[in-house]
């Protein structure tokens, strides 16, 4: 059974700022030690604050680690609808919703970035999976509304979006991952390979480029 996360809103700039600070020390902290295990201590010293001002906010270590998945998978979401949004169709829109994603492990600070979260995804599911699922929820939505588009326009042919979308966004993650944890660059074979897969499981034909 997973955890309740009771969530402390900022009621005050200062105190918004003190969240954002632990967030921030959270994401940096995490990065230079590779691995999603770092310490309070740790995160208080980046952050420049003290333990009661930690606890002011969160009840658990998880609870911070939680939330700072959720803004950073809510950035992750801004920047793949960016890049959908120059896109002048659905069918590219879901290819640029894939390349956005794995691109996550081909720039080497978004990997650095990245690595830790992915490989502390499991434990937060089970502690947190109502907030998991909604946190997923911010980069797979996306990918169904387009996936939903491109149906209606008969591009291709989806029975359950919303599924679809997920089993797309299962094997998208999962290469990401892969190539994250060998320090490995995606090619531009495998990003084609993603995406006509994709096409192909959508009803589509793939795409000219693929070779």
């Amino acid at each position: 059974m997973g955890m309740e996360l009771t969530r402390v809103e900022p009621d005050d700039a200062a105190t918004a700022d003190e969240v954002e600070l632990l967030i921030s020390a959270t994401f940096a902290v995490t990065a230079r030690a590779a691995n999603i295990e770092p310490s309070v201590r740790e995160i208080l010293q980046q952050a420049g604050l003290s333990t009661k001002a930690f606890y002011r906010h969160f009840r658990s270590k998880d609870e911070l680690l939680l939330v700072a998945l959720e803004q950073g998978s809510r950035r992750i979401a801004e920047y793949l609808q960016h890049r959908m949004a120059a896109q002048p169709d659905p069918m590219a829109r879901i290819g640029a919703w894939i390349e956005g994603l794995v691109r996550q492990a081909m720039d080497p600070e978004s990997a650095r970035k990245t690595l830790p979260w992915s490989l502390g995804f499991g434990r937060l599911a089970l502690l947190f999976p109502e907030e998991f699922k909604r946190t997923q929820a911010l980069l797979i939505s996306p990918l169904e509304r387009q996936i939903r588009l491109a149906t209606k326009s008969g591009a291709l042919h989806s029975p359950d979006p919303a599924r679809d979308a997920r089993v797309i966004f299962g094997y998208t993650v999962d290469t990401t991952r892969y190539h994250l944890i060998q320090d490995t660059t995606p090619s531009a074979a495998t990003l084609q390979h993603l995406i006509d897969f994709a096409r192909r499981a959508l009803g589509a034909e793939p795409s000219s480029s693929a070779g």
